[in-house]
């Protein structure tokens, strides 16, 4: 019988923000850990959440090989720890910089209130077998997210102001959020034209549209958009989007659910335009005859599953500014209710958005729809993907740019 922990360490203090002041502290300090045995090609697991025996998470999980869980998977080794943040920020330097901000916003910005919350979040990953697996993972961000309420405004928020990273720099801050707020009050008329670059931060449901087609499972079985054209150019030849573990860029531990690492901590899927291959975990690349990439998601206490996938575009371009020419763009801000159709046709209403000249946010622009499709913004009308150090807004903040249609 072969033997697999898994233990998540999170230690956290929030402040809460209402109306631009503190309203209350909060400190949490959980640790969630499960034991996975293996025996004869089945899986059993046991765990809670709690600082709880071993023995009585290995005995569940004993117990638990009657259910005949399929597991007959080989099971990782190697050892690798990484420490991502040695100094994480503390609760008291967490205070010093809320209430700072929160002076300055109502100081500065008493056109505004201010709400949500401020966390210091530390976290420990640990996966361990007795094959001679050995991973840890530890990190610590600094997480800022408030929302923006304009006080003679009847919507229930009218924008946001966030951050999110290791390390957090005062000033770079404001010379970032002062421009930006000053935007709020600095009305601008639309550029001409019915079809105009626009950038965003990466849209959700972009990222769920593309999680969905190139999940393996999905792919085989043809219920994927892709499904049928791995080796096929799709998109632009300079795009290429990665399953991207790399705790610099996607902010997690550098393995999977199943203790699998990868060479660079990616793997491409997309690779210049040509889709290569979609994300698997162990069970899906075996019945499917797919290459494995190491795409195990599910709880820590859950079988390995094929749900998610952390996809990160590489960065292909540089200088938004240069890359325009003097054309007016468009920077999406908030855009909440747009999807995609099984066939990849886009539309969103664009709640709000500013001039923006690659560079320097100019002014806010009206509320308008945008409409395109995934293999149009991928495609012909592909600007790139940008790394932004003008938007303040955290690590290794992307911006991606497309030409869209735009209905005012």
């Amino acid at each position: 019988m072969k033997k697999e922990t898994v233990s998540i360490r999170t230690k956290e203090t929030t402040a809460r923000i209402r109306n631009t002041a503190v309203e209350a502290v909060r400190t949490k300090d959980i640790v969630k850990k499960a034991v996975r045995v293996y025996d004869e090609g089945k899986l059993g697991i046991g765990g809670s959440i709690g600082d709880v025996e071993e023995s009585v998470w290995e005995k569940q999980a004993k117990d638990n090989l009657e259910a005949g869980i399929e597991y007959p998977y080989p099971l990782e080794t190697g050892t690798d720890h990484r420490d991502y943040n040695a100094n994480p920020m503390d609760a008291q330097t967490m205070l010093k910089h809320t209430e700072r901000i929160l002076k300055t916003l109502r100081d500065e910005f008493p056109e505004f209130t201010f709400s949500e919350s401020v966390t210091i979040r530390e976290t420990t990953t640990t996966m361990r077998n007795s094959e001679g697996l050995d991973l840890s993972y530890h990190d610590g961000r600094f997480e800022l997210g408030f929302i923006l309420k304009e006080k003679k405004s009847a919507n229930l928020f009218d924008g946001f102001v966030a951050f999110e990273g290791r390390k957090f720099d005062p000033e770079r801050f404001w010379a970032f959020n002062r421009k930006y707020l000053a935007a709020y009050n600095n009305p601008v008329d639309f550029p001409k034209g019915d079809k105009l670059p626009v950038f965003t931060l990466g849209g959700p449901e972009t990222k769920r549209f593309l999680m969905r087609a190139l999940n393996g499972e999905n792919y085989a079985t043809n219920s994927s958009l892709f499904s049928g054209k791995i080796g096929e150019r799709l998109f632009h030849e300079k795009l290429t989007l990665e399953q991207n573990r790399n705790p610099k860029e996607t902010h997690q531990a550098f393995f999977d659910n199943e203790g699998v690492r990868n060479e660079n901590d990616r793997v491409a899927l997309i690779e210049n335009g040509v889709l290569k291959k979609p994300f698997t975990d162990k069970e899906t690349a075996e019945r499917y005859n797919l290459p494995h990439t190491g795409g195990a998601s599910g709880a820590y206490d859950g079988v390995p599953s094929l749900r998610t996938a952390p996809l990160r575009f590489k960065t292909d371009s540089e200088d938004i500014k240069k890359t325009l020419k003097g054309e007016p763009a468009i920077l999406v801000v908030v855009s909440s209710g747009g999807d995609f159709t099984a066939e990849g046709t886009y539309a969103a209403p664009v709640q709000l958005a500013f001039l923006f000249d690659g560079e320097n946010i100019l002014g806010k622009l009206d509320e308008f729809t945008m409409r395109s499709s995934l293999f149009a913004m991928y495609g012909e009308d592909y600007i790139g993907t940008f790394k932004s150090d003008e938007l303040y807004l955290g690590d290794d903040v992307q911006l991606q740019g497309f030409y869209m249609d735009i209905k005012r």
